[in-house]
């Protein structure tokens, strides 16, 4: 007998992650593929307001961007109660 195995989780993607956290103008204060030093960032800057994170089809100088940066800020916040 077949059975259909049926997955749950995703298999994990090839997309290389960047975080950037965002200052109240809109500017980058920081950016890079740790989720850990991002959080840290914006627990102890007094001026950023938002956490995005971005897919990246490799970590090379001329990779692209797939899609668009996604604000995760709210998540993030609603998570760290």
């Amino acid at each position: 007998m077949d059975a259909e195995i049926i997955s749950f989780h995703p298999p994990k993607s090839e997309l290389i992650l960047l975080y950037e956290v965002v200052g109240e103008d809109g500017k980058a204060e920081w950016g890079g593929n740790s989720e850990r030093e991002a959080l840290a960032w914006i627990a102890k800057s007094r001026t950023a307001t938002r956490i995005l994170v971005s897919g990246w089809e490799s970590d090379e100088e001329d990779a692209q961007l797939i899609g668009q940066p996604l604000d995760i800020t709210t998540i993030v916040r609603e998570a760290s109660r």
